[in-house]
């Protein structure tokens, strides 16, 4: 019993002398990173409010240190843009605080350009048909018609968004025609569709024509995400819960995708970059160019009421901690194909 006791005691003694060391070594790389500068030490305080937040860690104090740095050159700029004051948007703290462009850029867009997966995908035998002309309301919400499922979460590790809007215009269209809001699996693409590259490279129009040769898509509760490309479920994957018979490409132009999202919601892309990075409300009226390395989903538009500046309504595929709770205002009526490209690449299913 005695030696059970000093055995113990011994543990005990180890643990606390593990702990102080522990705490030394994160005060010392604290203490590098601000380097006793009082801006730095309240950044550094910032900083630590940040990883709580969003729950970071970080396998070495270098490691830490490093991310420290970056988190503090983009809270600079942040800072500096908001201060302008000139924007018709804001920019703010979010999951991508650590991240450098060229990091965000390689994890949460795709892997080259919308223009490399068009280009690899084979020539499709389903019709093309321009839309019909509507006339289109002044504003368009289909989250207020109960179309447009909630936001998700594509994550890091997996260059999905093809997938993600492949299946956010199937879940609106069956909604609007069935009157059943149905989430949808974007797995079920990234591992059976052989027409695109999983989580590298994707394009929503072959996205469409696998789900019209597979038959339909099931559901996200029947097949997962898991972020990553596994082999095809052929038995989860005939499981169908959507159909769509057809779809359409429409021609290029904000008149043709405001004519379109009056219908229904749209797939699109766009350039992301720069300071969409840390968009966080507003309408975006930033930097940006035709070089479309993300795909989003157009399920509105509208004018702000303060300002009247005309936007569409983006749904993207981060989680509700980037944007407008996961959503993207962007300036409307710019001409030259859209904001970002926004209009430039154009489709949506027909059921």
């Amino acid at each position: 019993m005695a030696l059970f006791r000093g055995a113990a005691s011994g543990f005990l003694v180890a643990c606390c002398c593990l702990l102080l060391s522990a705490a030394s070594s994160g005060g010392g790389a604290d203490a590098a990173a601000t380097g006793g500068d009082d801006s730095n030490k309240l950044m550094m305080g910032r900083f630590l409010r940040w990883e709580a937040a969003y729950n970071r860690s970080y396998a070495t104090a270098e490691e830490r240190r490093r991310r420290f740095q970056v988190y503090r050159r983009n809270m600079d700029y942040i800072d500096a843009t908001n201060r302008a004051g000139n924007l018709t948007y804001t920019l703010g703290e979010n999951q991508f605080a650590d991240l450098t462009e060229e990091e965000f850029l390689d994890m949460y867009t795709m892997k080259g350009t919308l223009a490399g997966a068009k280009a690899s995908s084979s020539s499709s035998n389903v019709s093309f048909s321009v839309p019909e002309a509507v006339d289109a309301p002044a504003s368009v919400d289909w989250r207020k018609n109960g179309a447009v499922t909630p936001i998700k979460n594509q994550g890091p590790s997996c260059s999905s968004c093809w997938a993600f809007v492949t299946a956010a215009t199937i879940e609106s269209i069956t909604k609007i025609r069935t009157g059943k809001l149905v989430s949808l699996s974007e797995q079920e693409l990234i591992d059976c569709d052989p027409y695109d590259g999983g989580c590298n490279l994707g394009y929503f129009v072959n996205g469409y024509r696998w789900v019209i040769e597979n038959g339909g898509l099931t559901t996200e509760s029947n097949y997962p995400y898991q972020a990553r490309r596994n082999y095809c479920s052929r038995s989860k994957a005939g499981q169908h819960a959507a159909v769509i018979s057809d779809y359409v490409q429409v021609p290029s132009g904000e008149a043709q995708l405001q004519q379109a999202v009056a219908q229904q919601p749209v797939a699109a892309a766009i350039e992301m970059g720069g300071s969409l990075q840390f968009y966080s409300g507003g309408v975006f009226s930033g930097q940006c160019g035709t070089r479309m390395n993300h795909a989003i989903t157009v399920v509105g538009y509208g004018a702000d009421a303060s300002t009247g500046l005309k936007y569409w309504i983006v749904k993207n595929s981060w989680g509700q901690s980037w944007g407008e709770r996961g959503y993207l205002r962007m300036r409307r009526d710019v001409g030259r194909g859209g904001m970002c490209g926004i209009a430039l690449d154009l489709a949506y299913p027909v059921v």
